[in-house]
């Protein structure tokens, strides 16, 4: 084999090891950056979600609201309990980090802050907020904002909720 051959292989191998540390050093960049000043100067949130309530009929949700109030309702994943229900507030975050309204603590595949769910103009939005591995609504991969409804899903990280208006 040429030796010209040789040393075009060892430049591309090269090459492709840089690539991957480039891209090491960026998903490290964007789980480590601050918020987004966006998120800062939102309308006031809840408090961090708190554990799923059993209530008598068998269903779970969370504090004291009454199931007619839209909710996030857990389908599937393994950062949340299955059936657990989330009261919506008029913008809440969701991701891994301890000031998230819902917090996905175990979701190794959810972002710190990874999306916000919020009311304007008396419809439901959810935008993602540039996670590292996207928010899908309905199986589709969210770019921007985009308005929910009822019975969408909704997948952040692995963890995947139905919306109920």
């Amino acid at each position: 084999m040429p030796v010209q051959l040789l040393n075009l292989f060892k430049y591309l191998l090269i090459a492709l090891i840089w690539l991957f540390f480039v891209r090491v050093l960026r998903a490290i960049w964007v789980e480590s950056r601050p918020q987004r000043s966006s998120i800062a100067v939102a309308a006031p949130q809840a408090p961090p979600a708190t554990a799923p309530v059993r209530e008598k009929s068998g269903r779970t949700r969370k504090g004291g609201g009454s199931l007619g109030q839209p909710r996030l309702i857990v389908l599937s994943g393994g950062a949340l309990v299955k059936g657990a229900e989330f009261m919506m507030s008029e913008s809440m975050t969701l991701g891994r980090g301890q000031g998230c309204n819902i917090s996905m603590a175990r979701d190794t595949y959810a972002s710190s802050v990874h999306a916000r769910i919020y009311q304007h103009s008396n419809e439901w939005r959810v935008e993602d907020l540039n996670s590292t591995n996207g928010t899908y609504v309905n199986g589709k991969k969210l770019s921007g904002s985009q308005s929910i409804v009822s019975g969408d899903r909704l997948q952040i990280g692995q963890t995947i909720f139905e919306v109920s208006l």
